[in-house]
C-alpha cells in the first residue's frame, strides 16, 4: 500500500511538473513575441530619435550618383553629404551617413534605423501621401554643350541645329527652350556624347553631374554655351510627420543666405570650360 501511495504521488508531482513547464514556455513565447513588436516599433521612428542618441543625425544615401553622393576610400562623399553635414553642425548633432539601396517606390523600410534621405532624390506630389519633402535644396541644371573647334558661340547660332539630349530628361526642360532646336533623344549618355564627337549632332544638353564629369581632365574638346535651370527639384526625405522637417527647412534657408550653400555648390559644380 505505501509503494501504492508513493507511485501514486509520483505521478501527481510528474503532473504538476508538466503544467509548470507548460505555463513557461507559453509566458516566454508571449514575452519575445512582446519584444519582437516593441523593437520593431522603436525602429520605425524614422526622425523620432530611432538611435536613442541626441547627439546624433542620422542620414541614409545611395552612394551610386556622382558628384551628389560616391564611394571613395571607403567613406560617402558629395554634395548631399557637405549639406547634410552642415545641417548635422547646426542642429549640435554629429552627422551619421549610412549607405542605403532607394529606389523610385520612395519605399522606407520600417526597420530602417535612419533621421532623413539626402540622396539626390526628385520631389514628387504624388508621394506626399506616404512621405514627406524638405523644401528643395538643389535645382537640376542642364548645360548646353558644343565642341570646342566648331565656331558656335551662343544658343542663337543652335537655332535650328540638332541637339541631343536623353529621352527621359527631356520632361524637365521647358518645351518653349526646347523648340529652338532639333532635338534628338538618346536612351544611353554615352552613345550621344559619341554623336557629338562625331559630329552627327551639333550640341548636347547634358545635366549638370554629367557635364562636369565630361568636362574635367576635356579641356579644348568641349565648351558650355550655357547653363539652363530645370523643373526638377530634390528634397531630403523624412518620414510622414517628422519634426526634423521644419528644423532643417530653417537651415536650408539659414545656410543658403549666409553663404555656405554657395561655397558647396563651387566645391562641387565648378568646372572649367
Amino acid at each position: 500500500m505505501f509503494l501504492n501511495f508513493i507511485e501514486k504521488m509520483r505521478k501527481n508531482f510528474l503532473f504538476f511538473m508538466g503544467i509548470l513547464s507548460l505555463c513557461a514556455i507559453i509566458f516566454l513565447s508571449f514575452f519575445s513575441l512582446g519584444c519582437e513588436k516593441m523593437e520593431a516599433r522603436e525602429n520605425s521612428n524614422l526622425g523620432q530619435d530611432v538611435s536613442n542618441d541626441e547627439s546624433k543625425l542620422i542620414a541614409g544615401c545611395d552612394p551610386t550618383y556622382p558628384v551628389f553622393e560616391f564611394m571613395e576610400d571607403g567613406s560617402i562623399k558629395g554634395f548631399d553629404v557637405d549639406i547634410a553635414v552642415e545641417i548635422a553642425d547646426r542642429m549640435g548633432r554629429k552627422l551619421e551617413i549610412v549607405a542605403i539601396d532607394w529606389t523610385e517606390t520612395y519605399q522606407i523600410a520600417e526597420d530602417m534605423e535612419i533621421d532623413m534621405v539626402m540622396s539626390a532624390v526628385p520631389i514628387s506630389s504624388d508621394r506626399d501621401a506616404v512621405i514627406d519633402f524638405s523644401d528643395p535644396y538643389f535645382t537640376m541644371e542642364y548645360m548646353l554643350v558644343v565642341l570646342d573647334e566648331i565656331d558656335i558661340k551662343t544658343r542663337e547660332n543652335l537655332k535650328g541645329k540638332a541637339v541631343g539630349i536623353l529621352n527621359i530628361e527631356k520632361k524637365y526642360l521647358d518645351e518653349d527652350y526646347l523648340a529652338n532646336y532639333e532635338i534628338k533623344g538618346y536612351d544611353d549618355v554615352v552613345l550621344m556624347i559619341d554623336e557629338l564627337k562625331n559630329k552627327n549632332i551639333d550640341g548636347i544638353l547634358i545635366s549638370l553631374p554629367m557635364g562636369v564629369n565630361l568636362l574635367t581632365g576635356n579641356e579644348g574638346i568641349y565648351k558650355v554655351i550655357e547653363v539652363v535651370k530645370s523643373n526638377e527639384e530634390f528634397g531630403i526625405v523624412f518620414k510622414e510627420g517628422s519634426a526634423l522637417r521644419e528644423d532643417v527647412n530653417k537651415i536650408l534657408d539659414e545656410i543658403k543666405e549666409d553663404g555656405t550653400y554657395d561655397e558647396i555648390y563651387e566645391k562641387w559644380f565648378s568646372y572649367d570650360s
